[in-house]
């Protein structure tokens, strides 16, 4: 069980308690409760607590990891993240690209996920939420907000224990505090701090390998695939104050300061090569404690020097320390998917000298914005300075230093009032994230490349509440992989191209449709794809995917309504070196929803299976490993809001 770093609690606890220190004022009702069904723009990924709906999430966009990238936003400003965000303090979570991105400034080329923070204005004084999660598991939710006489000054903290379930049959727990305090001195002018803080100790991770022509039959579940003494425990904290002030009617400033870590006490995992049958080797990978700390600031300016023209101006900045030593395999012989993994011994890890990695960048940028008419015009431009220095245990430093100029640009007509084409293009400088858990070089942080994106699209109404969204795009980037001695890098190129439809709105005012459809082609190129140790088709992602999304309002009843989502997506490539493919896969959740008041109190019963009729089968992931769907599973919630 973690808990090696208790300074963490007390600086969230800290925030929290600040936030409680001032006299109970009459609140609106909380609106940020709603489904992301409701809240969805576009079909290209919402998530509001545990409800996620789109073609998209953080990890997969366009094909592309954007944890990996770092491409996060919250609430419009600079993000660097090394540590999770907890749902607590989040209204909600956006992945933004094609039209919806056009608004960003400085955008990058992967699309931006967008956290906002939930508005102690807004919140109920009291809410509480229990929950009956998947398998049996459960969680407790419980959040407190105040606003002071002037209404200038708002606070909101909470709290969350989760007590999971998996689809494996493991028991992860999570427990979770958080707090968001906002102050609005005058008008046009706020200055918000937050603080998030997530405590894990879950029981490890695994992963399947193929070692035969087939894909092995089906995994049973629940079943025990990580070792007896597997962890996987740690903690998230992040800390940060944003502030915006409009000077005059035509000069905006902003600004934000966040500290993010993670701390990961055990990082424990198990890969299982097998073959058709089900049978081969385990082997168990254990870690040693290692850390993750990232400072990152923005101060930013914006200009209307007409209506219709803006100037806009930002200066980042960031520094990340990554500390860590290395694990130790463990050979545990002979598996059979069938029967889980046997007991073994714990490996005994003493104390090593770590190697830090350090990366410092600072990043000055400006642009212009310019509506004419019909027409609209964006650009910005970048000049970055990214470091990063590797100092290992009797090495010498290896330090390497890129200052590319980076660019978006984009152009919007509108041909018709309600319909809009535009073009964009962008270069960034995006992370590439870490070595999986089965490469040699595990957990290694990969340097970062530059990427660039060319779009067209459209955006129009069909009725006056239904938008159809439509991209045409190409990404590329340095692809990674694997080399012949299962290193993981970056040896090749990468190149993403696709088209994307999205149709969001309300078909009646009681029927709501989010769907989307995307085509995906990716394919590599360099060396190792010249020399056959790749593939040209990248691993791990599907051609084609697709979902729908309904939520209907029972006009007979008043406060119910019921919702439906079903996701597809194609088959995937395996693996870099065969033409193994995992099957395509199609899921269904149903739900419903049941509001209703007691006296002013508003309360709602929430009811979800999610993969209804239990879709089994292998899904090749980009480490070319393979993962399964979660067993069919039961969500029961009463959310109460006082």
């Amino acid at each position: 069980m973690y808990f090696q770093s208790p300074w963490l609690v007390g600086r969230a606890m800290m925030a929290a308690v600040a936030v409680a220190a001032f006299p109970v004022h009459a609140q609106t009702v909380d609106t940020t409760d709603e489904r992301a069904v409701e809240r969805a723009a576009d079909a290209f990924g919402v998530r509001i607590g545990v409800e996620q709906i789109g073609l998209y999430t953080e990890t997969q966009v366009r094909g592309f990891n954007l944890q990996d990238a770092g491409n996060y936003r919250i609430n419009d400003s600079y993000f660097a993240k090394s540590g999770g965000v907890i749902d607590t303090i989040l209204s909600g979570v956006v992945t933004r690209v094609g039209y919806n991105a056009l608004d960003t400034d400085f955008a990058t080329p992967s699309g931006v996920v967008e956290y906002r923070l939930r508005s102690p204005f807004d919140a109920s004084p009291v809410h509480v939420e229990v929950m009956l999660r998947d398998y049996g598991g459960h969680s407790y939710d419980l959040r407190l907000a105040q606003t002071s006489a002037d209404n200038r000054l708002a606070g909101l903290v909470g709290a969350q224990a989760l007590l999971g379930k998996s689809s494996s049959g493991l028991s992860p727990k999570y427990y979770r505090f958080g707090a968001v305090t906002e102050w609005r001195p005058v008008d046009g002018t706020s200055v918000t701090g937050f603080a998030s803080l997530n405590i894990f100790d879950l029981e490890g991770f695994y992963g399947v390998s193929v070692s035969g022509a087939k894909l092995p039959r089906k995994m049973k579940h629940p079943r025990r695939y990580v070792t007896s003494w597997s962890d996987h425990d740690g903690a998230d904290l992040n800390i940060g104050v944003l502030g915006s002030a409009r000077l005059d009617d035509a000069f905006d400033v902003t600004g934000s300061l966040i500290y993010s870590r993670l701390d990961l006490d055990r990082a424990d995992f198990t890969q299982l090569v097998v073959d058709e049958d089900g049978l081969g080797r385990a082997t168990g990978f254990a870690n040693r404690p290692r850390n993750n700390e990232t400072w990152s600031a923005s101060l930013g300016g914006s200009w209307r020097l007409a209506a219709d023209h803006r100037l806009y101006a930002e200066l980042r900045g960031r520094q990340t320390r990554n500390r860590f030593a290395p694990g130790v395999s463990v050979e545990l012989g002979a598996f059979d998917l069938g029967e889980g993994i046997a007991p073994s011994p714990e490996p005994d890890l003493p104390p090593l000298p770590t190697t830090l990695d350090s990366i410092d960048q600072i990043s000055g940028a400006f642009g212009y914005e310019a509506t004419m008419g019909r027409l609209r015009l964006k650009g910005g431009i970048q000049k970055s300075w990214h470091r990063r220095e590797i100092a290992a245990p009797a090495r010498p430093r290896e330090s390497t230093t890129q200052k590319p100029w980076l660019y978006d640009a984009s152009i919007a007509f509108a041909i018709a009032p309600d319909w809009t084409v535009f073009a964009s293009a962008t270069r960034g400088l995006e992370e590439s994230g870490a070595a999986p858990d089965n490469a040699a070089n595990r957990n290694d942080v990969l340097p970062p490349a530059l990427s660039t994106q060319r779009e067209l699209g459209f955006h129009g109404r069909l009725t006056d509440g239904l938008t159809l969204i439509g991209s045409l795009f190409s990404i590329e980037k340095a692809a990674p992989g694997f080399d012949a001695n299962n290193v993981y890098g970056l040896f090749g190129e990468l190149r993403h191209r696709g088209v994307e439809l999205s149709m969001v709105g309300n078909v009646t005012p009681r029927l709501r449709i989010v769907s989307g459809a995307v085509y995906l082609d990716a394919r590599r190129s360099g060396e190792p794809v010249q020399t056959g140790a790749w593939s040209k088709e990248a691993v791990g992602l599907p051609k084609f995917q697709a979902m729908t999304g309904l939520t209907y309002a029972v006009p007979a009843v008043e406060g119910l309504s019921f919702d439906g989502q079903v996701n597809h997506s194609s088959s995937r490539r395996a693996s870099s070196r065969s033409e193994l493919r995992t099957p395509s896969l199609t899921t269904v959740d149903i739900g419903l929803r049941q509001g209703f008041d007691i006296g002013k109190t508003k309360m709602a019963i929430r009811a979800r299976m999610t993969n209804l009729f239990g879709a089994d089968s292998w899904v090749a992931a980009r480490s070319e490993l393979l993962d399964r769907p979660s067993r069919r599973a039961f969500r029961l919630s009463l959310t109460v809001n006082i």
